[in-house]
């Protein structure tokens, strides 16, 4: 009877530590699948769709007649949205998306759940100072995502050149970088 309740603490214990992610995991590649799958299908609503434009700063860019089909995904302002269409049109890249209700609700019992299977949320009066904790706790342990870091540094309000200005560079001077004579063969 020890022997059980060890080995059902043991495995609850591991599911705590990783099961929980492969669960959640699996079932947010399942749903992503599934919404391809629909996509591919165009079994979608198109006044669900929103559009994105994105500057380009491309030489020789054309403007494409039609939107092709393309997969990928972005999150803003707390929200998935996946890529169904896209186009150049005028200098920009126009996207058009879809909310993922799905993966949203996905992440949101997958914060919930380690929230509570850590006890992040307490009634007692530490609750207030474990506030920040919490964020910390979660980014320090949670999975890293490329994906939102891409698209973090793609949607950008950074104003950047597109060519790299030379003109302030300035040569190295010292005693290492003397111009000599070279060596005869």
């Amino acid at each position: 009877m020890k022997k059980l309740a060890a080995i059902s603490l043991l495995i609850l214990l591991l599911f705590n530590f990783v099961g929980y992610r492969l669960l959640f995991y699996a079932m947010q590649k399942q749903a992503d699948r599934e919404l391809v799958t629909k996509l591919d299908n165009a079994v979608y609503d198109e006044s669900e769709l929103i559009t994105i434009t994105v500057p380009l700063t491309l030489p020789y860019l054309t403007n494409w007649k039609d939107f092709e089909r393309t997969d990928g995904e972005i999150k803003l302002d707390g929200k998935i949205y996946h890529y169904v269409k896209q186009k150049v049109y005028e200098g920009q890249l126009i996207l058009m998306c879809l909310p993922d209700e799905q993966k949203m609700h996905l992440e949101n019992a997958k914060d919930d759940f380690f929230k509570l299977a850590n006890e992040l949320l307490s009634n007692s009066s530490s609750s207030k100072k474990s506030g920040n904790n919490t964020v910390v706790m979660k980014l320090v342990i949670s999975d890293y995502d490329k994906l939102q870091t891409a698209s973090t540094f793609l949607y950008s309000n950074h104003s950047t050149t597109p060519f790299p200005d030379y003109s302030t560079i300035s040569l190295p001077v010292g005693k290492d970088f003397t111009p000599e004579q070279p060596p005869e063969a």
